[in-house]
């Protein structure tokens, strides 16, 4: 069993993060202004290398949960360190556990929780790839439950510039959208990708 987050073990983490990988990735961030202040909310990132993870955390003020591949949660070490930092896994080989791990979202939410989804659902290099739209219908399946009312998706882009030994990062948040059907699962996910496309210039 995985360990429960932690707002301190979080935190700390993101502390961490910004005295070490900050040292090298500079982040520029615009579009705050468009988060709220709490949750629910769906964070959105491009996702094209392993970095855009910390940097995510690092850039964004609220605690964040990642939605992760089931497979990280099988090494007993990193299993701790995402249950710790807000990991919620996966299967993408068996439908039937991803949908129990999405369930366990809904307390999340109800607590006004902020979750990241990448939708390309892998690193997709050099390009904006195709968003993978089932984790997002299965998102959109929540809505209405216990009250929960339709969640705000943000689009956000990444750049990588090389600086010298290291990489200037522009993190760019885009406004939200949302559905509140999830038979437009896929027309939502399109016009995320649309979005995240601009935002990676």
């Amino acid at each position: 069993m995985s360990r429960s987050f932690s707002p301190n073990f979080y935190f700390l983490g993101r502390w961490l993060v910004r005295q070490t990988l900050g040292r090298v990735f500079r982040l520029h961030i615009q579009g705050l202004e468009y988060l709220p202040a709490t949750g629910p909310a769906i964070i959105c990132p491009k996702h094209q290398r392993w970095e855009d993870i910390p940097m995510i955390g690092a850039a964004l003020p609220l605690p964040l949960h990642y939605i992760a591949k089931a497979e990280l949660f099988r090494q007993p070490f990193i299993r701790e360190l995402l249950g710790a930092w807000g990991g919620v896994p996966v299967d993408r080989q068996r439908p039937r556990a991803t949908l129990s791990s999405f369930r366990k979202l809904l307390p999340l939410l109800e607590q006004k929780a902020c979750i990241v989804l990448f939708p390309e659902g892998t690193y997709v290099r050099d390009r904006v790839g195709p968003g993978k739209h089932r984790l997002i219908q299965l998102l959109l399946k929540l809505q209405g439950q216990n009250g929960l009312t339709p969640l705000p998706f943000f689009p956000v882009g990444l750049i990588y510039r090389p600086r010298g030994l290291g990489y200037d990062v522009a993190i760019n948040i885009g406004p939200s959208l949302s559905s509140p059907d999830p038979r437009q699962a896929a027309a939502l996910t399109a016009a995320l990708m649309g979005r995240i496309e601009r935002l990676c210039g």
